[in-house]
């Protein structure tokens, strides 16, 4: 409604501080329509009263689902219009909002997100709210292209104008691609000559992208997007800047791009669990390094984990899982030769303690973790693991299986061993390589060190088992 100040003091309706404000609301779904109120100026600046942005007419409003893109990608060609109208209201850069308050940009992303519009621009930073579903065409072929000829146009071909139709909404598209094109300009500043010659100027080559939200926001998937797009622009660049390169060239750059998408389900599989919030959630960090050429091609990449949550190992809470990679190997991603190899034919999830302390076996996202284990095995022989690796690999990994059935003998007050007679121990063994003595040694004994001297000492049952 209409507002007007009024001066502050003991008979201008404020409390004596400052300048108030009086409102006069028009709301008629209001029940307070008609009323005129007083606002202190106390309550304007603690933040409790912000100025609303106004909503849109009903003419440009509609029903949202008319809005942008439905669950199956169609865009009508009046739906457009409409999403231009909109952005003057619900803005793709929260910085337009005419009042910038926490409720305003609240409200602005709520209203963008029943529109299926999940990502919203801030300056620089792109906030992404994960939908919960499965939106059909934002991460097609058509609008990773779209986005890669935007960026190949230059920002002012995309003003945003009513009648732009090459206008595009933020995406994390786009951010890799205005990230890719940085590098790349920064590149050609330097005159090619890469990090080596950057290091002497002022010019920045290097661009970080930080993924950063809380578990369940999207930030495993959004990372995987950025990839599979770099990854695509770098297709594109060796395309056209090496078409004289031999087809072993051709083939090993291809390959180079497959092994960074690949590394993924491998990730997954070893340090991504079900928890209370998300039944995929990365329990661990990671800092990836994707090397380019002067020209653009993928030419390699690194990845370092770190923080890696060791507890989910022995214990989860109820509701929770343990890594992903225990439950694809005994719910149907090791076939019965496999099984009988590793010891597992005649168990179960529910039969181990690190997979069965928490009573949770399945995942809720509909995600088969059979269907997870044959994307990991494949990216073993994209990354190029070797037949003896990844061997070596599911021994290890079935071998912890055995390992948590151990149970241990108190031999004295601070002296314990393992108890033979497990039936987990032999194929633990066997699996390992090792010998009872020297397990034994592992698990029951700890060395210490003072100078030049080593002194090894026993624990007892309980020191052991933990």
């Amino acid at each position: 409604g209409d507002c007007e100040p009024l001066e502050g003091g003991a008979g201008g309706g404020t409390d004596g501080d400052g300048i108030g404000m009086q409102i006069c609301v028009d709301d008629e779904e209001s029940p307070l329509h008609n009323a005129e109120l007083t606002v202190s100026s106390t309550e304007i600046a603690r933040g409790n009263i912000v100025m609303a942005n106004p909503d849109p007419p009903d003419e440009i409003n509609g029903s949202t689902s008319e809005h942008f893109a439905n669950d199956d990608g169609y865009v009508s060609t009046d739906a457009q219009s409409r999403k231009r109208k909109l952005a003057n209201y619900y803005p793709d850069d929260l910085v337009s909002l005419t009042h910038l308050h926490e409720p305003a940009v609240v409200h602005c992303l709520r209203k963008r997100y029943e529109m299926n519009q999940i990502y919203t621009s801030t300056g620089p930073t792109l906030l992404a709210i994960n939908p919960f579903k499965t939106l059909r065409g934002l991460y097609s072929e058509d609008a990773m292209q779209r986005y890669y000829e935007r960026g190949e146009r230059g920002p002012a071909d995309d003003d945003g104008g009513d009648n732009n139709e090459n206008y595009l909404t933020p995406h994390v598209y786009g951010l890799a691609d205005r990230t890719y094109r940085d590098m790349m300009v920064s590149l050609e500043l330097v005159g090619g000559g890469g990090r080596r010659l950057a290091a002497n100027s002022d010019i920045k080559v290097d661009q970080s992208v930080i993924i950063s939200g809380e578990s369940g926001a999207g930030k495993t998937v959004s990372t995987k997007f950025i990839m599979q797009y770099l990854a695509a622009l770098s297709k594109r660049s060796s395309g056209e800047t090496s078409s004289g390169d031999s087809s072993a060239d051709a083939s090993n750059k291809s390959d180079i791009e497959q092994q960074v998408l690949q590394s993924n389900p491998i990730l997954e599989s070893f340090g991504n669990a079900r928890t209370i919030r998300n039944d995929n959630s990365s329990r661990f960090g990671k800092y990836v390094q994707i090397q380019f050429s002067h020209r653009g091609a993928l030419v390699g990449a690194s990845i370092e984990t770190y923080l890696l949550e060791k507890v989910r190992i022995i214990t989860q809470s109820p509701g929770e899982r343990n890594f992903h990679v225990f439950y694809e190997c005994l719910q149907g991603g090791l076939d019965d030769d496999e099984l009988e190899k590793h010891f597992l034919s005649d168990f179960t999830a529910e039969d181990f303690r690190i997979t069965s302390c928490s009573g949770t076996y399945d995942r809720r996202d509909g995600i088969l973790d059979e269907e997870t284990f044959a994307d990991m095995i494949g990216a073993f022989d994209t990354m190029g693991f070797s037949a003896e690796e990844r061997a070596d690999v599911m021994a290890v990994t079935c071998a912890l299986l055995h390992l948590s059935n151990l149970t241990l003998l108190a031999v004295s007050a601070d002296e314990s061993e393992i108890d033979k007679s497990n039936n987990h121990l032999e194929p633990a063994l066997s699996l390992l390589g090792l010998t009872v003595e020297n397990l034994n040694r592992g698990l029951c004994y700890f060395a210490i060190q003072a100078g030049r001297e080593h002194h090894t000492r026993s624990l007892s049952k309980e020191k052991s088992e933990k």
